[in-house]
């Protein structure tokens, strides 16, 4: 037991050192890659941490080389806009101009519904109130609201 316990306070210790080395955000601001390679990563370590008959070092390696890797591709994806792109993808426009824009919101699998909820949650009472919304590389959704709306029409 105290073997297992050692092991995984090593593997804490490694695991959390490579996360601060590669940069890691929260989760939520994760890009796939990113996201990725925490997931492998933590399955990496648990062999090792478990099993006592597996050397540390069978576990260290595939993390080193995974951290390394997703170093070397956040590096080629900051100075190329057309890698960062290939991996990360492309804001989506899903309303735009009083209009939800259907291929869109069916390529980025979203409801009109979802859409409505994020502009509420931004302060939009209603749909008329929003120029764009855009859906980001982030997953998250950017809602810009009309420039001049017009004046409530009950003349208030």
């Amino acid at each position: 037991m105290t073997v297992i316990l050692t092991r995984a306070l090593v593997f804490y210790i490694l695991l959390t050192l490579m996360m601060k080395l590669m940069g890691k955000r929260q989760i939520g601001e994760m890009q796939l890659s990113e996201l990725v390679t925490t997931v492998l990563m933590s399955e990496l370590a648990v062999l090792p941490v478990t099993d006592g008959d597996i050397p540390l070092l069978h576990g260290l390696l595939p993390m080193l080389t995974v951290s390394s890797l997703e170093v070397v591709v956040s590096y080629i994806s900051r100075k190329s806009a057309r890698f960062r792109r290939l991996l990360n993808g492309n804001p989506i426009t899903l309303f735009e101009r009083g209009a939800f824009i259907e291929q869109n919101l069916t390529k980025a699998r979203v409801s009109q519904d979802d859409i409505e909820a994020q502009c509420r949650i931004n302060g939009f009472a209603e749909m008329k109130e929003v120029e764009t919304v855009i859906l980001e590389r982030t997953g998250k959704m950017s809602v810009l609201p009309k420039k001049n709306p017009k004046p409530n029409q009950s003349g208030e």
